[in-house]
Formats: structure tokens, sequence, C-alpha cells
């Protein structure tokens, strides 16, 4: 019996067994990975790790796979002070992604308002919004951040404003540009011919078209912003002790490398470059699900 002579529901379409253009590729492999560090932060607490606080300095500097001496499996070793390194990456997780998904989200909603504010009323907001934006970009953002945690305090908290006064310019500026080339079309014309309050049009006609833009912008500047958190917390001015941070595990771990105890740094080094290397992709995926054009 030949192919031709099989009836028509069963001749499938090598093509009929494909995947959807939006999951393949290596960007939705990206928003896998990253969808699985985050469940991973959240309910790794519990699932039986050790406490990340727990300390014994009888199994001080324990390599990946071994035992301690109270019986407990070490899989990524110990630290200068027996405490599990694999538990401590995940509490540092925890800190991290929270403290650079509450940066985002503040100085996003807060830049992108004034940012659609700005571009669609004009005048004299407008004006001061991007001599204040041009005044706050000609410090160096991490040098800036420096300064002000070194004036302030270095704190979870100071670390998490100074952060958003740092990344609502960029969103201020993307939605005062998506909005200055909105408010000529014909649909917000319209609406200003019948009578619509300006608060209406921005929120009804003009953040419906900006937010793809916005959102990609979100999840690409989250990268930064985890990186931002490492590099403060390096320096000994971000997430301070008993908290953890990978960042805060980086600088407490440097001095250890040198004695031959790797892990102290490849462990939260490799989870911070997984991270990164995924919500990069994530972003990729973002914009090809919203249809937006590449930024390379």
């Amino acid at each position: 019996m030949t192919t031709a002579s099989l009836p028509s529901p069963l001749i499938r379409s090598p093509r009929s067994r494909r995947l959807p253009a939006w999951a393949s590729g290596a960007p939705f492999v990206a928003v896998i990975v990253l969808a699985a560090i985050v469940a991973v932060a959240l309910i790794g607490p519990l699932v039986g790790l050790p406490d990340p606080g727990a300390q014994s300095l009888l199994d001080r500097l324990k390599p990946p796979l071994s035992v301690s001496s109270s019986g407990t499996f070490h899989l990524a070793g110990t630290d200068q002070l027996g405490r599990d390194v694999l538990s401590r990456s995940v509490h540092g997780a925890r800190v991290s992604l929270a403290l650079a998904s509450s940066v985002v989200l503040v100085g996003g909603v807060f830049g992108s308002v004034l940012g659609l504010i700005a571009g669609y009323r004009g005048g004299l907001l407008d004006a001061a919004l991007m001599r204040l934006a041009d005044f706050q970009m000609a410090f160096p953002p991490l040098l800036l951040a420096i300064f002000l945690l070194y004036v302030a305090g270095a704190s979870l908290f100071n670390l998490a404003v100074f952060l958003a006064v740092l990344t609502w310019i960029g969103f201020a500026r993307l939605a005062r540009g998506q909005a200055l080339a909105l408010r000529s079309m014909p649909y917000v014309e319209a609406a200003i011919a019948t009578g619509c309050r300006d608060r209406r049009i921005v929120l009804r006609h003009l953040l419906p078209q900006v937010l793809p833009v916005l959102i990609v912008a979100a999840v690409f500047d989250f990268a930064s912003m985890l990186l931002a958190e490492a590099s403060l917390s390096f320096l000994g001015l971000g997430v301070q002790p008993p908290d953890s941070s990978w960042g805060l595990m980086l600088s407490q771990g440097q001095a250890f490398v040198t004695t031959g105890a790797w892990w102290l740094v490849a462990v939260p080094g490799l989870a911070m470059f997984v991270t990164t290397l995924a919500i990069r992709g994530a972003s990729n995926w973002l914009q090809q699900r919203l249809q937006l054009p590449s930024e390379g």
C-alpha cells in the first residue's frame, strides 16, 4: 500500500510535528532555565537543604560531594565557617533576585509614568526631566552608587533605593521617546478632540502601546541590576552579613581560592553567570513574542 492510498487523516505533514516558533530556539531554552532558577530560589529552603547559617568549624572548607562530621551531605562543599555552600547560594539567590526585581519594579514604574507624562505634555516638565536625566547620566552609575552608599551607609534598604534612583532614567527616556512618537497618531488626536482627559489618554491610549517595549526593557535591565548588586556587595557596600547574596559570597570566598577552595567562588559565580545569560535570552524571547525589533 502506498502513502497516496492512505486516508488523509493518517497522513501527517513533517511540518505538523514541529514545535511552534515561540517554543524553539535558544531564547526559549533561556526562559526555561530562568524559570527553573526562580523555582529553586523559591522552593529551595523547603526541600531539606541545610540551614544556610549553621556553622561548624570542624567541617570548614569541605570540598564538594563530601559528608560532614554530623553526617550531612554537602553537594557543593562548605565555606570557611563550615556553612553549606549550596544552601547559601540558594538563599543568596532569593536575596539577589528579590532585590533586583524590586529595583526594576520601582524604578521602572516611576520612570515610565514620568516619561509618558513628560513626553505627552512636553513643555517645562519635559525640559526639566531631560536636564535632570542628563545631569545624572554625567556621573558613572556604579561610582555614583558607591559614593551614595558610602555616605548613607551600607544596608539592603539603601542599596535598593539607590539602585532604583539609578535605573529610573532609562525607563523615563524610553517612555518619553515612545510618547513623543505616539502623541501625533490619529487615535490620540481623536481622543483629544473628543475631550478625553490627559490621564485617560496616557493610561488608555499611550501606555498599552508602550508597555511591550517597557516589559522587554525591564527584563533586560533586571540582569544589569543583578550584576550591580553583586558588584556593590562584593565591595562591601551592598548586602551585609548574616544575610547572603552571590556578590557577598564571592567577596568572602576570594581569600580562600589560593588555598584550593575554588568552589567558594565557582558556585556563586556560575549561578550568577547562568542567571544573567538566561535573563538576556529571556529578553530576546520576549522580543520575538511581542514582535519587537531586535537590538542587535
